[in-house]
């Protein structure tokens, strides 16, 4: 029976640990660019023009899955 619960307490922290460290880092919001050119802008939450290009790019998928022009993920 201790062995049971000895089981049961390792299952318990190893799930405790897993969603404390591992689950909790989920996708990064960014917005991003690509030019003609070949070159690309990224940029982070916090930096200036994040706002306005998420805001643009948010509109335009909208846009695109109302349109059908691409199907929703």
């Amino acid at each position: 029976m201790s062995r049971l619960l000895r089981l049961a307490m390792l299952v318990g922290l190893a799930v405790w640990a897993w969603r404390s460290f591992v689950a909790r880092r989920g996708p990064h919001e960014r917005a991003g660019v690509s030019y003609a050119d070949g070159s690309s802008l990224v940029l982070e939450p916090g930096s200036p023009g994040f706002g306005r290009l998420a805001d643009a790019a948010r509109r335009a998928l909208v846009t695109a899955i109302g349109s059908g022009s691409i199907e929703p993920s």
